[in-house]
């Protein structure tokens, strides 16, 4: 028996006034997930409890099966993982965003800020001018950017709370700072010194002269440390592949899932003055292939297409609705098409794991449908894949971890 997994990101939202009071996934086009919707088990899915925030890696890792308030490190330690950066046991890693909060309302983050490869230029000197204590800071290609704490400073960070950036926009730097005693003072006394920093540098008085937005503080957040997780292949016993580009969620594969393989179907094209420039179309297009193919490979298949949440998180209402229109019909088309040709018994499920908030520019975990279609998965009504939809859902998980025990056995025998 064969399964897949096609996560449409933060593609869920809120009705939005431009859209006739609609969200997106009520407008979007998408042939396959409304054809599942006709024949398949519907339901409504809370992917991650509180306080766990919505980012990507603790969505896929409750999705996996993982109970994200036991098992989850921190985004940090993930994408120290997925990227290959050596961490010591014992060390705590943190991510650094730049921020862009004048007047202390964010507007914005990372790429939306600015370019990575300008961004790695203003952190070399911002670094150079902040009081870490010892830690080290370890630049990426993606312009959000690592930070450790190595354990021989004996510095306990476990009190620690921070926010990820998806969920600041829109909200005041004030209200969001770290806490957390010793530890979230130090992180405050951080972020205040990159706004010092970052006042008067030249390169934000050329931006304001382009009417560009203002990078305003380096932001720390997803602290935690390397753990090891229960094997999952000996947990389900199956074997399965992860498909994804966001570092944290292939190191969610590489460190928590042993038999699990994380490849990256191809992310941006750089050219020679190493600017990234983004082809989604073209991502989805070699995410759907990798798919098909690992099919031949492995029990389940699991398919992450961010594309729809980064367009909600760039306020691009259009852009979401064009996003989740291709993961329809790019990843989840023809995956579709190549587990009902196999001739024998399979499931397969389509879902967003949280919202993005387009109009302002965030994540948040609100509930959001799932379908899934296959062996012993027919529905009785045939309904939308929508949220309105699903909050007339008979079929709820309230536990986001607990649908992949449903995916896998319900019905099944053995």
């Amino acid at each position: 028996m064969k399964y897949a997994i096609v996560i449409f990101g933060g593609a869920a939202d809120q009705p939005l006034e431009e859209l006739q009071d609609k969200t997106p996934l009520q407008v979007a086009r998408c042939p396959t997930l409304k054809r599942m919707g006709q024949t398949g088990r519907f339901g409504q899915l809370t992917a991650l409890p509180e306080p766990i925030e919505p980012t990507p890696d603790a969505a896929v890792l409750s999705m996996l099966g993982y109970d994200p308030l036991t098992h989850y490190p921190g985004n940090a330690p993930l994408r120290a993982v997925g990227l290959g950066i050596a961490v010591q046991p014992g060390d705590w890693v943190m991510n650094l965003s730049l921020l862009s909060a004048p007047g202390g309302l964010v507007g914005g983050f990372d790429r939306a800020v600015l370019p990575p490869a300008e961004a790695r230029a203003l952190l070399a000197g911002l670094v150079e001018q902040l009081d870490l204590g010892g830690a080290t800071v370890h630049p990426t290609d993606d312009g959000l950017h690592l930070m450790v704490d190595p354990a021989s400073l004996g510095r306990d960070w476990a009190e620690l709370s921070t926010a990820p950036p998806s969920v600041l926009p829109g909200r005041t730097i004030r209200r969001m700072l770290p806490t957390g005693g010793e530890a979230g003072e130090r992180l405050q006394s951080l972020i205040a010194q990159s706004e010092v920093f970052l006042q008067g540098h030249e390169m934000n008085q050329a931006r304001a002269e382009m009417g560009e937005p203002l990078v305003t503080h380096l932001w720390p957040w997803g602290q935690g440390q390397v753990a090891s997780l229960p094997g999952w292949a000996d947990g389900h016993g199956k074997s399965a592949v992860l498909l994804s580009q966001d570092p944290a969620v292939r190191g969610v594969a590489k460190s928590a899932c042993l038999g699990w393989m994380a490849p990256d179907p191809g992310a941006a094209v750089k050219g020679e003055d190493e600017r990234a420039r983004h082809d989604p179309e073209g991502d989805l297009v070699r995410l759907g292939c990798a798919a098909v193919e690992a099919l031949d490979a492995v029990d389940v298949v699991v398919i992450d297409a961010h594309e729809a949440a980064q367009a909600g998180l760039d306020g691009h209402v259009a852009n979401k609705i064009d996003a989740i229109e291709l993961i329809d019909q790019h990843v989840l088309k023809p995956i579709e098409l190549a587990i009902t040709a196999r001739g024998e018994d399979y499931r397969l499920l389509a879902t967003p794991l949280y919202a993005t908030l387009t109009d302002e520019r965030r994540c948040e975990s609100l509930p959001v449908p799932f379908v899934v279609t296959g062996y012993k998965m027919q529905g009785v009504v045939p309904r939308p894949v929508t949220e309105p939809a699903a909050e007339h859902a008979d079929l709820r998980v309230d536990y986001g971890h607990e649908r992949m025990e449903f995916f896998l056995k319900s019905g099944v025998r053995g």
